[in-house]
């Protein structure tokens, strides 16, 4: 079962890489906040990053004009969570995971994005009818983070291989 679980991680870990390291650096620093207010004449209509947001801001109409808050909390992921994805991938895929040092790093960094998207997703199901938020597509995609991160303390501290 622990193997099976490490290669999923391995792949969610790629795509967590991608998302924070490519994916949110493009719509930052090509496309921007400010550039969601202004539509598809932006400066987001020009690039595939920018047209995804604009598709998202349709289901998730609150990042037209995102509070700072909000902001943040999307950029935490981009700087702060970006070299922990990195080094998941390298950890796994030397089978290192099982690490004192490791294990004790990724409950924290577990920790962490937990409280970020579950403050993000218990204010999204007290507000959605003020924001127009489809709130199911919101909680699906922003919900697998904390998916990849139950998955992660479950073959950490649970499903870790016994020392004889």
């Amino acid at each position: 079962m622990s193997r099976w679980l490490d290669r999923l991680l391995i792949v969610l870990f790629l795509f967590t890489s991608f998302m924070s390291l490519v994916y949110a650096p493009l719509f930052v620093f090509g496309c921007g906040w400010d550039g969601l207010k202004l539509g598809i004449e932006g400066p987001c209509g020009a690039s595939w990053i920018g047209r995804a947001w604009l598709g998202y801001v349709q289901v998730e109409p609150i990042y037209v004009d995102a509070p700072l808050w909000l902001r943040l909390v999307n950029e935490l992921d981009m700087f702060f969570f970006s070299w922990f994805y990195v080094l998941s991938l390298i950890v796994f895929a030397a089978g290192r995971q099982d690490r004192r040092w490791y294990r004790g790093l990724a409950t924290f960094m577990a920790g962490m994005m937990t409280y970020a998207i579950g403050f993000y997703l218990i204010w999204e199901l007290l507000t959605y009818r003020q924001t127009g938020a489809q709130i199911v597509p919101v909680v699906i995609f922003n919900g697998l983070w904390l998916v990849i991160f139950g998955l992660l303390m479950l073959r950490l501290h649970v499903l870790r291989p016994r020392v004889a």
